[in-house]
């Protein structure tokens, strides 16, 4: 009877065992990145008062805490804001990684384009815009920055036109042609000079997504208007979580946007 049982209790563990092998592993869920973004026009460092705006900047920088933030109108080394680094300055005070593109040079110094970012930047891409009208020279700057081992992000900021929506349409066209197939997913944020529907941005509005399609707050007091924006391609994975539109009226001529995206593996 013993010798029974011990070979009953055996095939049973054997059985139990061959079952338990043939069953499939459950998925593990899918690892979604949370992450918040601002892109602030600073306007080289000067309120609407013409006092140095760069102090404010930070307060709000430490106060919403944004993993990357994109930021048009800088100062480097320009006498009207006192030959200062800008972006140096807001790094250091911040913690944050930092990186600087020239649009034009000016006083001695250079203006232009502006990321910070709490994680490392690991590579830096600038591309001349179109400018068949010859007003001011405009660019777009991408930072390539890693979330984690396996996962990293472009993320991007610009300054179109104001003066011409020749300019601004081509702007809009190639900035579409160049990062719509990116093998990384893409954020793009900046002052883009035009509202929501306006035909110079039908590049970006046909193929992106705008976080702030649902807000009519604007973003630019003077004239009332929504004209600085985060876009991300409709084919990547990119949700809104939140979006808002800080009101900070006498920090700059326009107001800082903050977006929490999450990112779907």
């Amino acid at each position: 009877m013993k010798v029974f049982n011990y070979f009953f209790y055996l095939a049973i563990s054997c059985l139990h065992g061959l079952w338990a092998y043939g069953q499939k592993p459950k998925p593990k869920a899918a690892k979604v990145a949370t992450f918040k973004v601002m892109t602030f026009n600073i306007h080289h460092g000067e309120n609407n008062v013409g006092k140095t705006n760069l102090n404010r900047v930070v307060e709000l920088l430490k106060q919403h805490q944004p993993d990357f933030v994109a930021l048009q109108e800088i100062d480097s080394g320009v006498v009207r804001s006192g030959k200062l680094n800008q972006m140096r300055i807001m790094s250091l005070l911040l913690g944050y990684n930092e990186a600087f593109a020239k649009a034009i040079d000016l006083q001695g110094g250079k203006y232009g384009l502006g990321i910070l970012s709490k994680h490392p930047i690991e590579s830096i891409q600038q591309l001349k815009l179109p400018n068949p009208d010859a007003t001011e020279p405009r660019l777009l700057m991408c930072a390539l920055i890693p979330l984690s081992d396996s996962k990293y992000v472009r993320f991007c900021t610009t300054h179109l036109d104001h003066r011409s929506a020749l300019n601004r349409g081509l702007q809009a066209a190639v900035i579409n042609e160049n990062l719509q197939n990116s093998l990384y997913p893409v954020i793009l944020g900046g002052d883009f000079n035009a509202p929501p529907g306006d035909h110079t941005l039908e590049a970006l509005t046909k193929y992106w997504n705008d976080a702030g399609a649902n807000s009519e707050t604007a973003t630019y007091p003077g004239n009332g208007k929504r004209i600085d924006y985060f876009w991300t391609h409709q084919s990547s994975a990119f949700k809104v979580i939140d979006y808002q539109v800080l009101n900070e009226p006498e920090t700059s001529d326009h107001q800082p946007v903050v977006v929490t995206y999450s990112l779907g593996k």
